[in-house]
């Protein structure tokens, strides 16, 4: 979003609060089958159209942004290794030795090649398998396995994977009308400062649905970040992606200040969406990458969030204030956010909910929904008479 719309969108929200209105969103309100949270059938079919067939956007440019860095990550339990060559290039591959297909690489760190803890096969940073003990007892066997390498693509500080080796990546395609938006926060000038990940007790939607709705922001976090947000929250529609717009309460100290001299991100970040699990949030104090991926079971999901300052070289003041915000963000994901979704899955499971409703103050959680269900070929109206 360049500086122009962000004034604009700026001016929207103060004078949404001078007129003390919420934005609610010209669609009625729906009720929904729980099965997209429970059900194991539904569950193996998001796996399949959402994730493992699709272009994904897998991590930031600055999860690797050196020759040598790593990320072992994954795409719906694929096992994904991100690496950054010599070369500088970006490249991703399964994260599996050629040989018996043992994990190679964990976490994330910095490597000049990586070597399998089962027999001690070797691989470059660029993938070919450059060393074999006891080579003569392959019978040239070993021609061409090198790791899969899989489709990758660079672009605007985020990494692009497809988990298909014979996949393509089209990224005009995939990010579509939102890439100018998110061209305008500059991803690229980010460091990684802080990184949590565990297995939550939710379905994969659960995160996605509250990374971009502010309606429970002030009753689900009134000790934390609920007093710093305004409830004037803008809601952009980029048709299988949605952006989130959250105001501080500074935002009203602009009206007396002439428009060349308000801060670049005029006291509003952006949570954005982005089809089908990840969220990229950019801000102020910092930004945030989170992801959900299906785990095991409909109510089982990976869950990452990782946290960015922005510049490459902080201060010693900005980096002990980035650990800061880092830290309360965690505490704020998992103890408040993650706990009630985690709360909301197991009642769903037991039983207890028949169907959920989202209002018009939730509109991108409401449409999310309704392409999700277009996407399956779910008619949730269906669903519920069945019931």
């Amino acid at each position: 979003m360049e500086r122009a719309k962000r004034i604009e969108l700026a001016k929207r929200i103060i004078a949404m609060v001078d007129a003390n209105e919420v934005e609610y969103c010209d669609e009625p309100a729906v009720e929904l089958d729980i099965d997209r949270f429970v059900g194991r059938e539904r569950f193996e079919k998001e796996k399949e159209l959402f994730f493992l067939n699709r272009t994904q956007l897998l991590a930031y440019s600055a999860d690797i942004p050196e020759p040598g860095d790593y990320y072992a990550t994954e795409i719906a339990g694929k096992p994904i290794l991100l690496v950054r060559g010599r070369d500088g290039r970006a490249r991703a591959f399964l994260n599996a030795c050629r040989h018996r297909g043992a994990q190679l690489a964990e976490g994330c760190g910095k490597a000049a090649s990586f070597v399998c803890p089962y027999h001690a096969w070797t691989f470059a940073l660029n993938g070919d398998l450059v060393g074999v003990p006891n080579r003569k007892a392959f019978d040239g066997l070993l021609e061409d396995r090198g790791l899969v390498e899989l489709p990758c693509v660079e672009t605007m500080g985020f990494l692009l994977v497809h988990p298909k080796p014979d996949g393509a990546i089209d990224a005009d395609e995939f990010f579509g009308p939102i890439k100018d938006h998110l061209a305008g926060y500059h991803f690229e000038n980010l460091r990684l400062v802080k990184e949590f990940s565990t297995k939550a007790r939710i379905n994969w939607k659960h995160a996605v649905d509250g990374g971009v709705e502010g309606y429970h922001v002030p009753f689900l976090h009134p000790e934390t970040v609920g007093p710093m947000t305004l409830q004037q929250f803008q809601h952009l529609d980029f048709g299988l992606h949605h952006t989130l717009v959250s105001a501080m309460p500074q935002i009203m100290e602009l009206k007396d200040k002439p428009e060349e001299e308000w801060p670049e991100y005029c006291h509003f970040s952006v949570s954005n969406a982005i089809f089908p699990n990840s969220v990229v949030i950019a801000g102020e104090a910092m930004a945030i990458f989170q992801r959900s991926d299906p785990a095991d079971a409909p109510g089982e999901c990976n869950y990452i969030f990782r946290l960015y300052g922005w510049g490459k070289e902080p201060t010693e003041e900005q980096a002990a204030r980035d650990a800061y915000v880092a830290d309360m963000l965690i505490k704020v994901a998992m103890d408040e956010d993650m706990k009630i979704q985690s709360n909301s899955q197991v009642m769903m499971e037991a039983g207890a909910v028949p169907s959920i409703i989202l209002g018009r103050r939730e509109q991108n959680v409401l449409r999310m929904h309704q392409n999700y269900d277009r996407l399956i070929g779910h008619n949730p109206d269906v669903a519920l008479a069945a019931e």
